[in-house]
């Protein structure tokens, strides 16, 4: 298969023998990849370049992948970031994910699930839908005193508003699409991901918790309620 438009990857990583290694692979398997060994060189080469996705180590010299993530999220928030990281706790999981990462895989990691991973959220942030013509954009969506600004990716409330990140917005837009459906894990990480649910995987509960928390932030009057083992849905208080 030709590649007539090759993508742009950006990892951030200053162990040298993990660095070769993904390169390596990662241009055989079609990218172009810029390397860098530090945070805000990271920073400067996501902020200057034409990037499709970042690869972001936690532990990094002169800014540490969480301030890094940070950084690029505030200038390009819709730069997917999958976070590389050694560490499987779930305080630092949450943190990188508060940080803007898309993503995370725990080192060591098997390559074919890494560049699955990279597939999967760089079709979803170039999906764009069909356009129709003379078609007005979607108007912000209420739902019990509950407004979701689809342009803006706000969330409002008795409380004021509060913004959303990507995939925390595409995460409550499925939900509020059937107010009291209950979404199989399955099918939310399907539709929400685009990869195969992983029952190893954290992200969806660590998202559904960030997804909560801003839906108490603006006071709604709606919450996501979880039925053990099986899925997620939204509902009234």
């Amino acid at each position: 298969m030709i590649t007539l438009h090759p993508r742009f990857l950006l990892l951030v990583e200053d162990d040298a023998t993990i660095a070769d290694l993904l390169v390596y692979n990662l241009k055989r398997a079609g990218y172009e990849v810029f390397h860098e060994r530090d945070g805000r060189a990271g920073v400067h080469a996501a902020l200057s370049y034409d990037i499709d996705l970042v690869l972001m180590d936690l532990m990094l010299p002169e800014l540490d992948g969480l301030a890094a993530s940070r950084e690029i999220a505030r200038h390009k928030p819709d730069l997917p970031i999958i976070m590389l990281t050694a560490r499987r706790d779930k305080a630092t999981i949450l943190e990188g994910f508060e940080a803007g990462a898309d993503d995370y895989i725990v080192k060591p990691f098997d390559l074919d699930e890494l560049l699955a991973r990279i597939s999967a959220r760089l079709k979803r942030s170039t999906d764009v839908p069909e356009a129709e013509p003379d078609v007005p954009s979607p108007s912000p969506v209420d739902l019990m005193g509950l407004t979701v600004d689809s342009d803006a990716r706000v969330l409002k409330g008795a409380n004021g508003e509060t913004a959303l990140t990507p995939k925390e917005f595409d995460l409550l837009e499925l939900l509020l699409s059937q107010p009291g459906h209950l979404f199989s894990r399955e099918e939310i990480v399907q539709k929400v991901w685009h990869h195969q649910y992983s029952s190893g995987s954290r992200t969806l509960d660590v998202h559904v918790r960030q997804v909560r928390a801003r839906l108490e932030e603006v006071g709604a009057a709606v919450t996501i309620y979880a039925t053990r083992g099986v899925g997620y849905r939204v509902a009234g208080q």
